[in-house]
């Protein structure tokens, strides 16, 4: 009986210690802080800033996204990331995110290419390739089109 009531007060605190290491947020320098208002989402905010609002939530330990609320303040993590449009909150602090395009190098697409392994080859996100290009469907390229490859 004792055995198994000590087993078991281990096993708690073993699934008690995992959750709280699994529940610690990501840290990232922080950009600024933003107090939601009425309407706004996590995917607004993250395109205000240019941040990935996934690491909003987890820089603040929200475990729902879909749970913030008025009057929250928000710290913004510099955890830069293109989001696909939508409509974006009217940002509370700093310069406009992300930092502008500036050409690299120039490449010329050939049968094949896909913006991921272009941005594999060249170390830069396929979404930042596509912002700086104009490009909305990350699936359509076309052989023989020169892109704009930016900085990493």
């Amino acid at each position: 009986m004792r055995r198994a009531t000590a087993l078991t007060i281990v096993l708690l605190l073993l699934v008690l210690t995992a959750q709280a290491a699994s529940a610690a947020p990501a840290r990232w320098a922080i950009l600024g802080y933003h107090v939601v208002r009425p309407g706004e989402t996590l995917f607004c905010i993250g395109r205000a800033y240019g941040v990935d609002p996934w690491a909003i939530a987890s820089q603040n330990g929200i475990v729902n996204p879909s749970r913030i609320y008025s009057g929250m303040r928000l710290a913004i993590p510099d955890a830069y990331r293109t989001l696909p449009p939508g409509p974006a909150c009217t940002p509370q602090f700093g310069p406009p995110y992300p930092p502008p395009c500036t050409c690299t190098t120039y490449y010329t697409i050939v049968s094949g290419d896909t913006l991921t392994r272009i941005g594999m080859r060249f170390g830069v996100s396929p979404w930042r390739i596509a912002e700086c290009n104009s490009i909305y469907n990350l699936n359509y390229i076309r052989a023989g089109d020169t892109l704009c490859i930016p900085a990493p």
